[in-house]
């Protein structure tokens, strides 16, 4: 993709699997939002995704009073998760589970306490 062309506006998740020509059914709410909300007529472009093929130009295409999105080119590959690690040092009063749990929801794939001369542990 040439840097200067201009990415869609609208990008969507969908299920399905994409390539080069295919075909994508949005949901019905998909479907009202990309109509009645954001106005897009046939032709109109959306950005599409699925998290396993990347990201993917698409027309928008009516069939009576249903929508289609016609997968037409990659606009990026999809990038694999990175592999993160959290290395902290407990320390006073600190509450472990708040610490995992919140590690555990950015994506953190390992937790490992370590112990540091400034670490003071009272349990």
């Amino acid at each position: 993709m040439p840097v200067h062309a201009q990415r869609p506006k609208v990008r969507l998740f969908v299920a399905d699997d994409l390539a080069a020509g295919v075909s994508a059914a949005p949901r019905e709410e998909q479907a009202h939002y990309l109509t009645h909300v954001m106005r897009l007529a046939t032709g109109g472009e959306v950005a599409l995704f699925n998290g396993r093929d990347g990201e993917w130009r698409a027309s928008v295409e009516r069939e009576g009073k249903r929508i289609s999105l016609r997968v037409e080119a990659p606009l990026r590959p999809q990038e694999p998760a990175p592999d993160l690690w959290l290395l902290f040092a407990p320390i006073k009063r600190t509450r472990i589970d708040l610490v995992a749990e919140k590690a555990t929801e950015l994506g953190v794939a390992v937790l490992q306490p370590v112990l540091s001369e400034r670490t003071d542990v009272d349990r």
